[in-house]
């Protein structure tokens, strides 16, 4: 997939899924910019755009997109890959870990699509969502992030529809359970909510996590002209963890 003078942003991209979309996108010879809030400072320059935000907070993502136009005149694809985990039965949830999980998974694709539609609409560009094969199943003590991935999942379908007369296609990915950190934080010293890390590997058909090149591999795909007849669409990428 060639993407030549193509400009995308990823939101979440300094590690996991979001990284290994950046390195696909720069491989297919695309500039991206990268807005993520683990980045220590600002790097702005011809080869680098990486901006430190919040994107669940909409003054900060406004005061991002401002300093990416001040670089961009078009923007041709956006991904929106930010994500946390809340690992916690309902009763030990706090309102603030739900209001956090909420903030981070859905009101960010809620405030950067909205940022990005002018530029997106102008270029007929791509939207991508990363959302998760916990869209359609549940999981004990996923109670926050399985409500907010189900919703990103509607978003897509909802704003797809809303932005086909502009040329603007939207999609998202639903990955499994992909080797990323935040993947790996859930088994730390201990069993996770799904067993241990073998047990979660178990419940993949394909007899293995998935690695986040796979994932970000789908992510181009869905954003590329060859994709060019597909919009609104939930790709599931889960290795058969759904099809069980």
């Amino acid at each position: 997939m060639e993407l030549h003078g193509k400009k995308v942003l990823v939101c979440g991209g300094a590690s996991g899924i979001g990284a290994a979309a950046v390195q696909a996108y720069r491989a297919a010879g695309a500039s991206v910019a990268v807005f993520d809030i683990s980045f220590k400072e600002e790097r702005l320059t011809e080869t680098i755009i990486e901006i430190p935000v919040d994107l669940s907070d909409s003054g900060q993502v406004d005061e991002a997109f401002a300093k990416l136009e001040s670089r961009w005149d078009t923007l041709d694809i956006l991904v929106n890959n930010a994500g946390i985990e809340c690992v916690a039965e309902l009763e030990d949830t706090s309102e603030a870990a739900w209001d956090r999980v909420m903030g981070v998974n859905l009101k960010s694709v809620f405030l950067c699509s909205k940022a990005a539609l002018p530029k997106l609409k102008a270029s007929r560009g791509a939207i991508v969502n990363t959302a998760s094969q916990l869209a359609f199943v549940g999981a004990s003590s996923f109670t926050a992030y399985t409500a907010a991935k189900a919703a990103v999942v509607n978003f897509t379908r909802s704003l797809a529809l809303e932005v086909a007369a502009d040329g603007v296609r939207v999609n998202c990915i639903c990955p499994g359970a992909v080797d990323t950190p935040l993947l790996r934080r859930q088994f730390e010293g201990r069993r996770g909510p799904q067993g241990t890390l073998d047990d979660l590997v178990g419940m993949h058909p394909i007899g293995r996590l998935g690695k986040p090149e796979e994932i970000a591999n789908c992510i181009l795909f869905l954003s590329s002209p060859l994709a060019s007849f597909v919009t609104g669409s939930a790709m599931i990428a889960d290795g058969g963890y759904t099809i069980h």
